[in-house]
């Protein structure tokens, strides 16, 4: 009987992209959202519970994963009204161009 080897990836830290993660983060928390980091069997997303708005994030997941799915999701929701940092407003921006170019 053969032995099922795992293949491994080393992921590596970068700590820009980590901090750009806390930084989508408090976007989402300016917006109104409680965002919780877990683990489980879900990428991330928005979430209704008790009349919270909650945005869970799956803890596992790569940083660039993070990043695509903080983006993609504040782009739905809009960001008028809120001061963003200029690089996170041209992310958010380019995110919500492309589901424009889409439909």
């Amino acid at each position: 009987m053969s032995k099922i080897i795992k293949k491994t990836v080393n992921t590596v830290f970068n700590e820009q992209k980590d901090a750009l993660i806390d930084e989508l983060i408090e976007v989402l928390e300016k917006l109104g959202f409680s965002v919780r980091i877990e683990k489980g069997v879900f990428k991330g997303g928005f979430c209704l519970l008790r009349d919270q708005k909650l945005f869970l994030l799956n803890k596992n997941l790569e940083q660039d994963k993070k990043i695509n799915i903080l983006v993609k999701n504040i782009s739905r929701i809009g960001v008028e009204g809120i001061f963003l940092k200029p690089m996170i407003r041209d992310l958010v921006e380019k995110e919500s161009g492309a589901d424009k170019l889409i439909e």
